[in-house]
């Protein structure tokens, strides 16, 4: 990229509140499984073949996505923007997929550390339909680190990629799975 992104890490504190466990409006006992009435209604009310039936979505190539979490925070959203556009590219040329498809989320400023350090880290993930294999992988590896060197000043040994193929029938769009 021709501009480096001002980036900086965020200082780090501690927990705010006199507990480390999040406020009773998160807690996990606020989120039963058991469905509401109106969503039982609701489910109640559909037949198998209203969620079995063929789709133009069959079809598409996929929809490959890379997230980044990094501690690091950005204060140039152009240049933000920048390397997203950039990952979107890499990601699109790397599983050869169209770009149409490709979504790129970057995450800054969280706090993270790296073997007990708050020093400039990312963790990263990329999502596919397909394409995920070695050859590709390594090829997407080289360019994310290359990019996040460049762009966020984090060394390639600071920076974790996870590759996942995810099956067709386990990727929603438009209300439906990529399987039908």
């Amino acid at each position: 990229m021709e501009t480096r992104m001002r980036a900086s890490v965020r200082p780090r504190g501690a927990f705010t509140g006199a507990s480390s466990r999040p406020p009773a409006s998160l807690s996990t006992r606020n989120f039963a499984n058991t469905p509401s009435k109106k969503t039982r209604k609701v489910l109640g009310n559909m037949s198998a073949s209203n969620c079995s039936s063929p789709s133009v979505l069959a079809t598409l190539p996929g929809d490959p996505s890379l997230i980044v979490h990094t501690n690091v925070t950005t204060t140039d959203a152009e240049g933000k923007k920048k390397f997203m556009k950039a990952a979107s590219q890499a990601l699109a040329k790397c599983l050869s997929k169209p770009e149409s498809y490709v979504a790129v989320c970057v995450l800054d400023g969280l706090d993270m550390i790296w073997a007990g350090e708050d020093t400039p880290c990312a963790l990263c993930s990329v999502i596919s339909l397909g394409g995920i294999n070695l050859s590709n992988n390594t090829a997407l590896s080289k360019e994310i680190c290359a990019m996040l060197g460049e762009d966020f000043g984090i060394p390639d040994d600071r920076v974790y990629i996870a590759f996942t193929d995810v099956p067709r029938e386990n990727m929603g769009y438009k209300g439906a799975t990529f399987a039908g």
